[in-house]
């Protein structure tokens, strides 16, 4: 029998990446900030009904996070790591963390990082 190559086909996925802090302030709600993330999402062929099997989400609600609609339904709480985990950034916690005021070093930190 013979072996199959899998080189190439093996990667390493990183941690979620820095979003750059125009497009962070550039969301008002914290909608905005969870179409932000799956707009910036690293793979773009990616569905929804995937986001909610690898974030752990209930599947038909992914849709009412995303789409306005006439039952908007935000994500939760809880499920910001993973969503963020599956899409490869971290824009919903930074839009969080800038509303709650950050320091200037911790800015900083953040455009380094982005750099």
């Amino acid at each position: 029998m013979e072996q199959l190559q899998l080189k190439g086909l093996l990667c390493r996925l990183d941690a979620p990446s820095v979003v750059d802090p125009r497009l962070i302030a550039a969301c008002k709600t914290y909608r905005e900030a969870v179409r932000l993330c799956w707009d910036l999402r690293r793979a773009r062929n990616m569905t929804k009904a995937f986001l909610a099997s690898e974030a752990g989400l209930y599947a038909p609600h992914v849709t009412t996070y995303l789409e306005p609609s006439k039952r908007e339904r935000d994500l939760p709480g809880w499920g910001i790591r993973g969503f963020e985990w599956v899409c490869g950034n971290t824009a919903i916690s930074q839009w969080i963390a800038s509303n709650a005021k950050l320091t200037p070093v911790e800015e900083m930190q953040a455009l380094k990082a982005l750099a």
